[in-house]
C-alpha cells in the first residue's frame, strides 16, 4: 500500500509540473492592418512594415502599468520584422499602426 501512494504521489507532482510548464509559455499573438503587423507576446511585442508607400509602422501599446509604449519596425519595408522590444511589466493591449493611414483594433492580454 506504501509503494501505491509514493507511486501516485510521485505522478501526481509529474502531471502538475508538466501542466504549469505548457501554460508558462507565451504565445505570440499577430495584428494586421493592411500588410502591415504587429506580433506581441505577454511581455515583448515587434512590427513588420509590409507597404512600399513612405509610411512608418509600429506596434503600439499599453501596459498594465499604466505606461505607453511603442516599438517601431525600423528598417522599412525590407521584408524583415523589426527588433523585438521586451518590458517587465505585462502587456494589457497593443495594436499594429501605420503613420498617416491609422491603427487596427486593440487586442486585450496577448500572451
Amino acid at each position: 500500500m506504501k509503494n501505491l501512494l509514493r507511486s501516485s504521489a510521485v505522478l501526481g507532482g509529474a502531471a502538475l509540473l508538466t501542466v504549469t510548464m505548457a501554460t508558462s509559455a507565451s504565445a505570440t499573438v499577430t495584428l494586421s492592418h493592411g500588410s502591415d503587423r504587429a506580433q506581441a507576446t505577454a511581455y515583448s511585442m515587434r512590427a513588420y512594415d509590409g507597404e512600399r508607400d513612405g509610411n512608418g509602422v509600429y506596434a503600439d501599446a499599453y501596459l498594465a502599468n499604466g505606461a505607453h509604449v511603442s516599438q517601431w519596425d525600423g528598417n522599412g519595408s525590407d521584408g524583415n520584422w523589426g527588433p523585438w522590444a521586451s518590458y517587465n511589466s505585462r502587456i494589457a493591449k497593443f495594436r499594429v499602426c501605420e503613420d498617416h493611414k491609422g491603427c487596427s483594433g486593440w487586442y486585450n492580454n496577448p500572451s
